[in-house]
């Protein structure tokens, strides 16, 4: 992707501001189909950048900018996400989640970052020839997004002639880009299990049925539903994974304190 004239680079105090744009973005994480605010962040970081257009709301709240050179080529499409993850940020750092229960865990703002660096090369020096389209897609966590942005009539005009992603990858030395020939993203698909028991007062807990014998056997009955191994080099590889695991009615608060009270009386 050729620049007209003297490829522009990024300086210091770019990299200072696009490092504190993506710790605001860390501290403020949506999850997907609510990403209100984080599109409007990145709608106003693009508008600084002075593209060709911007479009809103494709598919929900995607955003993307069109940066055209004026001169046919190719359009390419690069893409990043909008959304985090229903899962607490623990991780202790200055610029951790303010919002409890969520986090940008899977490294979306670190995304979103780079293609901000993007915008602003793009901003400074148009591509040689064609266009490029920086897609900030929603809802990539729940699978929901790609369908809901290529479908919206909004996004035909942009349609690109490539489209390529990216994803962070723990490792991976640094300034280095890793590729792979064939098939290199995973497909996945939820499934949920409830298993509804019966409870019982704590002074008579031979009255109630716990689920708890069923999940303990159901658990490892699952993961072992793997097409080989981890190390297998089968392109079709399957992995069962169990990502989260909860037993028990949640408590509201008056239940709370009368369990604690329930406690102390039985001492």
């Amino acid at each position: 992707m050729a620049t007209t004239g003297t490829p522009p680079r990024l300086g210091n105090a770019d990299i200072a501001e696009l490092t504190e744009w993506r710790r605001d973005l860390h501290r403020h994480p949506e999850l997907s189909g609510e990403e209100e605010r984080t599109a409007a962040t990145v709608t106003a970081m693009l508008r600084d950048t002075a593209p060709d257009a911007i479009v809103s709301g494709l598919g929900g709240h995607g955003v993307a900018a069109l940066y055209d050179s004026g001169i046919a080529g190719p359009r390419v499409l690069l893409r990043c996400e909008l959304d985090g993850l229903p899962i607490a940020d623990l991780s202790g750092s200055a610029h951790r989640s303010t919002v409890a229960g969520k986090g940008h865990q899977c490294g979306h703002d670190g995304h979103m970052a780079i293609l901000a660096a993007m915008a602003r090369l793009l901003g400074r020096a148009r591509p040689a020839k064609g266009s490029v389209v920086l897609m900030f897609q929603p809802a990539e966590e729940d699978g929901s997004g790609a369908n809901l942005v290529v479908n919206d009539p909004a996004f035909a005009p942009l349609q690109p002639d490539y489209a390529f992603a990216i994803h962070n990858m723990p490792g991976v030395a640094f300034g280095q880009v890793a590729v792979i020939a064939g098939p290199a993203c995973c497909a996945s698909r939820g499934v949920k299990f409830r298993l509804t028991g019966r409870t019982a007062h704590a002074s008579q807990p031979e009255t109630g049925l716990s689920p708890m014998v069923a999940v303990s056997k159901l658990m490892p009955a699952l993961t072992a539903l793997a097409n080989g191994s981890v190390a297998t080099s089968n392109p079709d590889f399957t992995l069962v994974t169990i990502t989260h695991a909860e037993m028990g009615a949640p408590l509201s608060a008056s239940r709370r304190a009368r369990r604690r009270c329930s406690q102390r009386c039985a001492r």
